[in-house]
């Protein structure tokens, strides 16, 4: 964690402002299926993400003289796939610094609290007219070495090497935390949906991005 730049009781003005904000928005939230978890205690904010888009299965028609089994037959085979939009997860923002520096944010197990493995993960996809659907949760952050969510707002964005010439300090005025948690329901949640298609190799998940208003 990186040394306080900010008097911290300044910082911890902003953060119980920000803490305020996400109470008086619980209703909004929770309706997203967005819960926010305890008492937050500075710098800390957690908040449960718990996803209700159906899974959608696509596979291959029956060709001419393949046997269907019908509705209530036994399944041949079961497979467990982890990356289902129907898990839920625990968003864990961390607010040192805070709004000198933009809120952290990490991916966590809500049972366990270790943070999740990229590969376990749920997909983000952000879809914009110019680039079209384009994936926002990148496996490997070069100073943190953990998942990270790379959208405007959130501090393993604006600190990464490649957006040194897109900066906090330019958006603190607009953005937050009750921004970021919005940011992050639409593109991992709102937007995207997985689609388990059937392959002659097994199963695979694929995570389809919607154009929205």
């Amino acid at each position: 964690m990186a040394l306080a730049r900010l008097d911290p009781e300044v910082s911890r003005l902003k953060f119980e402002s920000e803490v305020g904000r996400l109470a008086e928005q619980r209703v909004a939230l929770e309706a997203r299926g967005i819960f926010l978890l305890g008492t937050p205690t500075f710098p800390i904010v957690e908040l449960m993400f718990v996803p209700r888009t159906p899974l959608k299965v696509a596979f291959q028609p029956p060709q001419t003289g393949t046997i269907v089994l019908p509705p209530g037959s036994i399944a041949l085979a079961v497979a467990e796939v982890p990356s289902l939009a129907a898990r839920a997860f625990k968003a864990h923002f961390e607010l040192t610094d805070y709004d000198l520096r933009a809120p952290s944010l990490e991916f966590k197990d809500p049972w366990t609290d270790e943070p999740l493995s990229f590969n376990t993960m749920f997909r983000a996809v952000e879809y914009e007219k110019e680039r079209k659907a384009h994936t926002v949760l990148l496996d490997n952050h070069p100073l943190t070495h953990k998942p990270f969510l790379c959208i405007r707002g959130i501090r393993e964005y604006h600190e990464h090497p490649q957006h040194s010439g897109d900066d906090w300090l330019l958006y603190r005025g607009q953005m937050g935390v009750f921004s970021a948690v919005m940011s992050l329901w639409r593109v991992a949640i709102d937007l995207v949906g997985p689609i388990l298609m059937t392959q002659p190799s097994g199963l695979q998940v694929n995570w389809n991005a919607e154009a929205k208003e």
